[in-house]
């Protein structure tokens, strides 16, 4: 192996490191090692990481993996090691089949701490409101599924009512025929004399019977009449409410499906950040 070909292709990466932060949109680190040292380090203000120029790796270095390993390594590196924590992207540089060196770059491992935690924290927070969405439309359900009974109770009651009428007006018809049975029976008594005394007041109490039927269905229908419109009233509020909750049970509902939605956008945006 001619030793000169790997400095030299040490050097080219050098040469080309000042120009890797401008890909970057974040302050990054670059370093450059053969397999023994580092050859090559620019740091910025972000990131001071302190490796010495010709000085062996540490135990616990990236580079000392990297070249050891034969793959690209991405790795959080403890504060002890270079000064700095710092999340390490390393990957071995090869002249032939052989690696002859590192290439590393250092990213702010507290900006991407601080990513994760918020993103945890959303996954969170949007779990959380999630579930409460869920339950309030389980709720509104409930209430609607409720409200429809009520409705249909008041379509019975008003039903009921209706046959209600219905028997008052048979009532109004025998009513009205005994007042005319007894009205014939008074003046058949009139022309009996003394003989239909007694059949005469008899005619009278069926004639007065009749009058207060005929009066108390009056007032029953009256009453029934206003029964039949108030709960006319309530079964239109009844589907009036219906139909608002069904709406808010539907909306509720596409508001629970973006928020489960989000939640899994979510939680694949907090599992590639815990792989970075």
């Amino acid at each position: 192996m001619d030793f000169s070909n790997e400095k030299k292709i040490l050097q080219e990466f050098v040469s080309i490191s000042k120009y890797i932060p401008l890909f970057i949109d974040e302050p990054v680190s670059v370093a450059i090692t053969n397999t023994e040292s580092f050859i090559y380090n620019q740091p910025c203000n972000e990131i001071p990481v302190k490796c010495e120029i010709g000085k062996p790796f540490p135990a616990e270095s990236t580079p000392r993996m990297v070249i050891e390993s034969r793959k690209r390594m991405v790795r959080e590196v403890p504060a002890h090691v270079y000064g700095v924590p710092f999340l390490s992207y390393a990957i071995p540089l090869w002249e032939g089949d052989k690696v002859v060196g590192c290439l590393m770059i250092a990213k702010s491992i507290e900006k991407i701490k601080a990513t994760k935690d918020a993103i945890s924290t959303l996954a969170s927070e949007m779990e959380k409101v999630s579930r409460s969405v869920s339950g309030i439309t389980d709720e509104i359900q409930h209430i609607s599924s409720n409200n429809q009974q009520i409705y249909e109770l008041m379509t019975k009651l008003l039903d009921e009512t209706a046959k209600m009428n219905s028997i008052l007006g048979v009532i109004n018809k025998l009513s009205t025929s005994a007042k005319m049975l007894g009205l014939n029976a008074s003046i058949e008594a009139s022309r009996a004399g003394e003989a239909g005394r007694g059949f005469f007041v008899v005619a009278k109490e069926i004639e007065k019977m009749s009058n207060n039927t005929t009066q108390s269905a009056r007032e029953i229908s009256a009453m029934l009449g206003g029964v039949d419109s108030q709960v006319n009233h309530v079964s239109e509020k009844s589907r009036e409410t219906s139909e608002s909750i069904s709406q808010q049970a539907a909306s509720l509902q596409e508001i629970a499906a973006i928020m489960e939605s989000l939640n899994e956008n979510v939680k694949v945006i907090e599992s590639y950040i815990k792989n970075l």
